[in-house]
């Protein structure tokens, strides 16, 4: 294998959603070049997600709110969220809002205020809607600058340190052809994992790539264990994104016999109306509320069926009636998409969102390694073991200001470094150091290594899906992991990466086998229930486990986990 093209830029930003976007745009307008890789187009990840009908922004009202604000996220996070963040956040979060018009981002304020997802109390919401829009906007406001290059349908593969510092990156580009990246700093936004499910609310690029190019730069990982799974509708438009607030109007979800879901689940004192009026507050699952029989009795029916096509829920007219912007919006969306939630029968079932937890970071995005800054979902920002609505995309903006203003000072102060023909080499072995050769398979066609690629990327999703979904055991988690490892034995993803044509499915099929482990034993080292991991074998919260776990790789293949209170 040899480098075929060789490209010199001040900071590769990776990731085009929001957090991409904004630092890249930051970092443009103080001269510095930038070179923006992305896996799809410009404007693409969960940011865009083109199944749902808008995003939403909570803004702080005032300095009074802010205290009150901070307090929302702190009660919410069950103790799993970094202050200074959330800080952060809740003072810079109106400023930044008013930026959205900068990143050519449409941001309409809501009338009155409203409780976003979770909140226990109302403030300034502010709605991000048409994607095309964003994106043909964004392609104008970029071609302005000459210092900002774009590269699409690009993965990067792997980073390259040298005295403990990043200077450069390997990527494959639109051909498939290895290029080489010569960088001062490197700035990761490459959103969350949820492809990694079978069922997810994601667009396929949002597979977990940063994840592992942060933890094997040197990175470390936290709170990856609490995964948002929301409710998602599965019929009759598969993957499009269910407002929860409609749950007001439901009077109950039911089973493939017409039988209710809830039934059997509810503990005494708790009815029907109750479970579902407090599950309208909340998009994600949580063990923290009531609400919480409404995702687990979805999951254990699943499970023991294996019966995916998802629960009918029963609406009143009144749904209809009601003019509040918020429901509207959504709800002419859904008729734009020939889904009416009364006429038609509706199907739900709990989809893999996103991610509350990513790689660690502090307050400018740094993630200890010098030149490498974490942004976006990615991350793991404010949020603990629930996020509040609506502080994803405003965290978007406001640490993609902060890691670009920290980012142009370090550029600034540090000098160009050449890699050598030799690091370049060292690095791709290092890439598949941990691959095993299985001496069956060598002699096999590419097209045979391929499917067989194509089979292990498949059976993850499953096992995740049942596995590592709303309800989790030890007994499935081990089953799961064991399985995994097998797999991973199995197949020789260095013959693959050997095929150009098949090098991003190798690279693919490598992030996949470990971040699945990393999830599954993430999910298994934390015995009790918080947010929005539950487990039914330890189904209660335990101060024991009031701690944040780490994830490190200390030597390549090694993986640590590491409970920490900080």
């Amino acid at each position: 294998m040899k480098i075929d093209k060789k490209v010199k830029t001040d900071v590769l930003v990776v990731g085009s959603g929001l957090s991409g976007i904004k630092v890249s745009k930051e970092l443009a307008d103080q001269k510095h070049h930038v070179l923006l890789a992305t896996k799809m187009k410009v404007a693409s990840g969960s940011s865009f997600y083109p199944l749902k009908a808008s995003l939403g922004t909570q803004v702080s009202k005032d300095k009074k709110d802010e205290q009150t604000f901070l307090s929302d996220i702190e009660e919410l996070s069950r103790g799993m969220h970094r202050q200074d963040l959330a800080e952060v956040y809740v003072q810079e979060i109106a400023e930044r809002v008013k930026e959205y018009q900068d990143i050519g981002v449409k941001a309409k304020k809501l009338e009155g205020e409203r409780k976003a997802c979770f909140a226990p109390h109302s403030r300034d919401i502010y709605l991000l809607s048409d994607w095309d829009q964003i994106r043909e906007n964004v392609r104008g406001i970029f071609a302005q600058y000459g210092h900002l290059a774009i590269m699409e349908k690009t993965v990067v593969i792997t980073l390259i340190k040298n005295a403990e510092r990043i200077v450069g990156a390997l990527l494959l580009d639109e051909k498939n052809d290895l290029v080489l990246v010569e960088c001062k700093a490197v700035i990761l936004a490459t959103g969350g994992f949820g492809s990694i499910y079978k069922h997810n609310l994601n667009p396929n690029d949002v597979d977990g790539s940063g994840h592992i190019l942060a933890l094997e730069a040197g990175a470390s990982l936290v709170n990856m264990e609490f995964i948002q799974f929301i409710p998602g509708i599965t019929t009759p438009r598969y993957k499009t994104l269910f407002g929860e607030h409609t749950l007001m109007y439901c009077h109950d979800v039911i089973d493939e016999n017409g039988e209710s879901l809830l039934d059997s689940f509810l503990p005494k004192g708790l009815s029907k109306k109750e479970c579902l009026e407090i599950r309208s507050t909340h998009g994600p699952f949580t063990h923290s509320l009531e609400s919480k029989y409404f995702d687990i009795a979805m999951m254990k029916n699943i499970i023991s069926s294996r019966n995916e096509r998802g629960f009918q829920l029963l609406y009143d007219q009144e749904l209809y009636e009601n003019a509040e912007e918020f429901y509207t919006v959504y709800l002419n969306w859904l008729k734009e998409k020939n889904i009416h939630l009364v006429e038609n029968e509706i199907r739900i079932a709990p989809f893999a969102h996103a991610s509350n937890g990513g790689v660690y970071i502090d307050t400018y995005g740094r993630t200890g390694m010098d030149g490498l800054y974490a942004i976006g979902e990615l991350s793991c920002n404010i949020e603990g073991a629930n996020r509040l609505g609506g502080n994803s995309t405003g965290a978007c903006m406001v640490f993609g200001k902060r890691a670009a203003a920290d980012c142009g000072e370090y550029i600034r102060k540090t000098e160009e470094y050449e890699i050598s023909e030799e690091e370049q080499l060292a690095h791709l072995e290092k890439l598949f150091r941990a691959s095993h050769n299985n001496k069956e398979i060598i002699g096999h066609e590419y097209k045979n290594l391929e499917e067989q690629a194509h089979h292990v990327i498949d059976r993850i999703k499953e096992i995740m899906w049942y596995d590592g979904n709303v309800v989790r055991t030890e007994k499935q988690l081990i089953q799961a992991l064991q399985e995994i490892i097998i797999l991973e034995s199995q197949l020789n993803v260095r013959l693959i990466f050997q095929q150009p044509t098949t090098r991003k499915l190798a690279i693919k099929v490598k992030n996949f086998m470990k971040l699945s482990q990393i999830l599954l034993q993430s999910m298994l080292e934390r015995r009790e229930s918080r947010g929005a991991h539950y487990r039914e074998d330890y189904p209660y919260e335990d101060p024991v486990f009031e701690k944040r776990l780490f994830v490190s790789e200390p030597q390549a293949g090694t993986l640590q986990f590491t409970f920490l209170n900080q």
